[in-house]
């Protein structure tokens, strides 16, 4: 019997397979890229149905019609292996199961089960976070970190797990805390650096923010192309909230879109920070065409309506019409569809929300507010952090004060500049709010 790095028991006397499920913890929850050996022991020892379920997971993130082939045959193979494997194991290779079947419902009760029964695994805990996340819980988010961070405290991983759990939960100064921890026990914990950047932005503490990212950027450039791009991308924040957007145009073109255009998440950094741009007067050239085509050739979509609500406006923007009406037939199909914990999202956050970007991409802001309107309250429910959805509320504001309805929107801009004083942004978006440019 062997053990993985944090000591959980593994049903496999192969090094290699050991080596390979290692890596693939590691790359997963440090964000690296060392994934690929994980084909290669399941391959050398089929019957390990512990390294078959890591390797359908893979196939999974792919994101792919060949990858989902892929994540079929391991998915089988981890099923045809299971009744040899240890508990933990068992319930893993069960939840990845459900992951592949869509059953969403059924994987977050088997990952809340493996938090409290198997807190050694960090793994789960990771992904068990991330799952929440795409669900916009963050009271459980945090949760998952408190009950495994016992079992780690020597781990700048957990740490920084922990640190993201309490930014979401605007434990802001204990979120930075525990940040500034991990990346003191370990330099190269990116997912820490992005906790703290979080703290920083939703304070208004634009310089340090820089200060800070900037100072540990050299530690992202082996990092897989998401952490690679989203920190970047907040790093681009910082300078677009004081209103110097060359420097995010640049960071645009140089850092956040290029790495790898076919993968979602680099997909969601690009629009973001492109998107923002705009809705804050900028003329971002041509930079929709590149990109709305290569939202355009994805093959997967409808995967997550957070994912979703960022496509639409690429492929409007980019006069994409065909995969534009592609993807909107797929979220109606979801609203009806969709497993029952996302469903509600689909049908009544996602597809107006949807409705209301399209409208803004089109100049039909009375539209917009309209569909947004019904969407806005819900944001929280469709994923993504407090940072990444104020994109939505951005698109929320600016088309209140394109359509002129300045009572409407005074109130939520006074608040804004309230809670975060002295944000060029804020005060730039009230401004206009009160009839001054």
């Amino acid at each position: 019997m062997r053990e993985d790095m944090f000591g959980n028991q593994l049903s496999t006397q192969s090094e290699q397979t050991v080596g390979a499920i290692n890596s693939f913890i590691e790359s997963y929850i440090g964000f690296g890229t060392d994934f690929l050996p994980i084909f290669d022991a399941s391959d050398s020892e089929p019957d390990c149905a512990i390294a078959a379920a890591y390797a359908a997971l893979l196939g999974i993130f792919m994101e792919t019609p060949e990858g989902r082939e892929i994540a079929r045959k391991y998915s089988v193979r981890a099923q045809e292996g299971m009744s040899k494997a240890k508990e933990r194991e068992q319930l893993f290779i069960s939840a990845i199961l459900d992951l592949y079947d869509n059953k969403i419902g059924n994987l977050l009760q088997k990952l809340r089960q493996l938090v409290i029964e198997f807190p050694g695994d960090l793994f789960s805990a990771k992904l068990a976070q991330n799952s929440y996340f795409n669900i916009g819980d963050d009271k459980t988010l945090l949760w998952i970190a408190d009950s495994v961070i016992d079992r780690h405290k020597g781990c700048a991983y957990a740490y920084g797990m922990r640190a993201f759990g309490r930014e979401q939960s605007s434990m802001f100064d204990l979120a930075e805390e525990d940040g500034r921890r991990a990346t003191e026990m370990q330099r190269k914990e990116p997912w820490a650096h992005h906790a703290v950047a979080h703290v920083m932005l939703t304070q208004g503490r634009h310089g340090e923010g820089i200060k800070w990212m900037q100072d540990l950027s050299n530690e992202w450039d082996d990092r897989n192309s998401f952490m690679f791009t989203h920190n970047w991308w907040h790093q681009a924040l910082f300078y677009l909230e004081q209103e110097d957007f060359d420097t995010p145009l640049k960071l645009y073109d140089e850092k956040v879109w290029g790495v790898d255009k076919t993968y979602s998440l680099d997909q969601v950094n690009a629009i973001s920070l492109l998107w923002r741009l705009e809705q804050l007067g900028v003329d971002v050239g041509d930079r929709w065409q590149d990109i709305s085509h290569h939202v355009a050739d994805r093959r997967l979509v409808n995967d997550q309506p957070f994912f979703d609500m960022h496509y639409c406006y690429a492929l409007a923007r980019g006069s994409q019409t065909e995969a534009l009406d592609r993807l909107v037939v797929g979220m109606e199909k979801m609203a009806h569809e969709a497993p029952d914990v996302t469903r509600k999202s689909w049908a009544d956050v996602a597809l107006p929300a949807t409705r209301g970007f399209i409208a803004i991409a089109e100049g039909k802001f009375d539209d917009a507010v309209r569909w947004l309107s019904k969407a806005r309250p819900r944001f929280q429910e469709i994923g993504g952090s407090h940072a990444q959805r104020d994109l939505f509320e951005l698109a929320w504001v600016t088309s209140l004060l394109e359509a002129r309805k300045f009572e409407e929107v005074r109130p939520v801009l006074e608040a804004r500049v309230n809670f975060r004083q002295n944000v060029p942004m804020d005060a730039r978006l009230f401004a206009r709010a009160n009839g001054r440019t």
